[in-house]
């Protein structure tokens, strides 16, 4: 039996603005629309600086009239009670409302929260084996830690919707919720029978370039009167050890070829043993950019045709992009792929002004993360259930992907760096690869191998779609990632003293040690401008981001402390010949502040 609660309506009108390290975004188009269709140019987005229309997204949640998801049924928590067991979340059932005229849905999504709490529900806190994938958690096995108290489980629908006449960058993400208490306590363990465990968060696929793992394991199921358990873990033919006490083991570097991975559990009552095995093949090597458009594919230079840093604006904030003219203008556009047409990316690349070149080149920028207000963002077809895992940051629209899963997540990639090609970008930056820093960070608990063998497969796609791609921050990986690009994004490197080589040099973490520039593994950006190619002969393109809301680099003109002033920044990042695109920004990337080296411009 069980007591039913439905908590109230909550609506949040919310713009997706990071404080730092890439500020994003905005809503996508209707959901039932293709990516084909949003690259042909079948909306021609406004810009942020046109009027408001009558009925925004807005002043529909200020007013109350978006209606909530819609569910039929009543909630109950179905299976036995019972340490080790799997109950699960049972008798509702979900779907979109019919919303408001000019209001469109793009994503829907049904996630789960698992509690234990003490008798008449009091006291409650996470259940014992939650997981870190709540689209995924409608089942959930009963945690040791559960016994004796009673669950209670949250099923959440979520509907994010955006204005359907003028596009634009503010959405409204509109969630209901429904908890179910049970009356039934959770009964312990079988007494006498012999402990279990189990993998938990997701496993290497069957065969994966990455050469280490993180396996994580739920705590051990048994009865208390059968004596205290032991975990221990052995990887291929080695040693058994014990587990250590996160429950999280690291298989060390593997060689190519088969691993198995098992864990023992036991105690008194007796022992058994859960196996995992997968095949560590050969990396996939970088593949060439090959591209059928006349002049083939776009190299963007390390300096342009007067020798210097080439120069670039980043508006990923913005629906349209704002076009820098005169002394101010740039040879590289960098704007977010979902919110730009093929229309406004051929009038940048054939009428709009810039530094050196005839006409800019133009970035398509891709986000990795999972964001609520994308296109295709709904559980299921593009993205996994399974692959979603934590809260990206403290954003509740964005959560980190499980790369491991590649082979599902695929079709995601493909369709999104095919939308990009369909529209004519020159290149494309992929955001948010350093899931594995720390390896908590997702719930995943990913290694470098594992992002490595997520990325080869992205940026080769890139180049077979006739584009070049760009790295993105993570400077531990960044010499790899170099191999595989052509050019790179870093954020802050200047206010955390990590712009070059040198600076890094002899820092250690994840396996990797970073040596100077023309060691094996150097962790600067200079590692990109001095790496001269046949494309590049003036090494690959960097742009540097700095950002106000820090406080540390002062805006031109300004009188400030040492290596905060303007000057002693573009001397100490763009002014060296191996030095980068330098550039002021406000975090949330859309175009009001534009401070660029050597440069004093601002406020358009």
């Amino acid at each position: 039996m069980a007591r039913r609660r439905t908590v109230p309506v909550t609506q949040t009108r919310t713009r997706a603005t990071r404080p730092t390290r890439a500020a994003a975004m905005a809503a996508p188009c209707l959901l039932a629309l293709s990516l084909a269709a949003l690259a042909a140019g079948v909306f021609a987005p406004a810009s942020l600086a046109a009027p408001a229309p009558p009925l925004t997204v807005a002043a529909h949640a200020a007013a109350g009239s978006i209606p909530a998801p819609v569910h039929r049924g009543a909630l109950r928590i179905s299976g036995p009670f019972r340490d080790g067991a799997t109950v699960v979340a049972a008798g509702l059932s979900w779907r979109a409302p019919a919303l408001p005229h000019g209001l469109k849905l793009v994503s829907f999504a049904v996630g789960y929260t698992w509690q234990s709490c003490a008798s008449g529900g009091k006291q409650c806190r996470t259940a014992a084996d939650s997981t870190a994938t709540p689209f995924a958690a409608r089942d959930y096995v009963v945690g040791h830690a559960d016994t004796g108290r009673v669950l209670r489980v949250t099923e959440t629908a979520t509907e994010v919707v955006v204005p359907s006449g003028q596009p634009s960058a503010d959405f409204s993400t509109i969630t209901r919720s429904v908890t179910r208490t049970s009356t039934t306590a959770v009964h312990a363990y079988s007494h006498g029978k012999a402990p279990v465990t189990a993998f938990v968060n997701g496993t290497p696929e069957r065969k994966t370039a990455s050469t280490e793992e993180y396996f994580q394991v739920t705590g051990p199921h048994a009865n208390s009167a059968d004596g205290p358990v032991t975990l221990t873990y052995r990887v291929d033919d080695g040693g058994w050890r014990s587990m250590p006490s996160s429950r999280v083991l690291y298989t060390g570097k593997l060689a190519v070829g088969p691993h198995r991975v098992q864990v023992r559990t036991a105690n008194q009552a007796g022992g058994t043993t859960i196996r995992y095995s997968w095949h560590v093949v050969s990396m996939a090597a970088p593949a060439a950019c090959r591209s059928s458009r006349r002049g083939g594919c776009w190299y963007a230079p390390h300096l342009d045709s007067k020798g210097r840093p080439m120069r670039w604006d980043w508006q990923i904030g913005r629906v349209t992009a704002l076009q820098r003219t005169g002394g101010k203008a740039v040879d590289i556009y960098d704007i977010d792929g979902f919110l730009t047409t093929r229309a406004e990316v051929t009038a940048i690349k054939t009428s709009w002004q810039a530094a050196t070149l005839p006409h800019p080149r133009t970035v398509c920028y891709l986000d990795l993360a999972w964001e609520n207000y994308r296109l295709d963002a709904s559980p299921g077809k593009y993205f996994p259930a399974s692959a979603l895992g934590l809260v990206y940051y403290g954003y509740p629209a964005e959560r980190w992907v499980d790369f491991r899963q590649l082979d599902a997540l695929k079709p995601m990639l493909d369709t999104r760096v095919g939308m990009c090609a369909a529209m004519g970008f020159d290149a494309v930056e992929l955001d948010d690869i350093d899931g594995f820093d720390p390896p908590s960070t997702t719930g995943f608990h990913l290694t470098p191998g594992d992002v490595e063998n997520y990325l080869a497969y992205a940026f080769n796609e890139i180049h077979r779609d006739g584009m070049t791609a760009l790295w993105k921050n993570s400077p531990y990986l960044s010499s790899w990632g170099r191999e595989y690009t052509d050019g790179a994004v870093v954020e802050e490197c200047y206010l955390s003293k990590a712009c070059f080589a040198a600076q890094l040099a002899g820092s250690s973490q994840y396996g990797i040690t970073c040596t100077g520039l023309h060691g094996g593994t150097p962790c600067g950006w200079d590692d990109f401008t001095t790496d001269v190619t046949t494309h590049q002969p003036t090494g690959k393109w960097v742009g540097e981001a700095e950002y106000t809301d820090d406080g540390y680099v002062c805006a031109p003109g300004r009188t400030c402390p040492g290596a905060r002033e303007f000057e002693t920044f573009c001397k100490s990042v763009y002014a060296p010949p191996y030095g980068f695109t330098a550039v002021l920004f406000e975090s949330n990337l859309d175009g009001r502040t534009f401070d660029t080296c050597p440069g004093q411009f601002r406020k358009h």
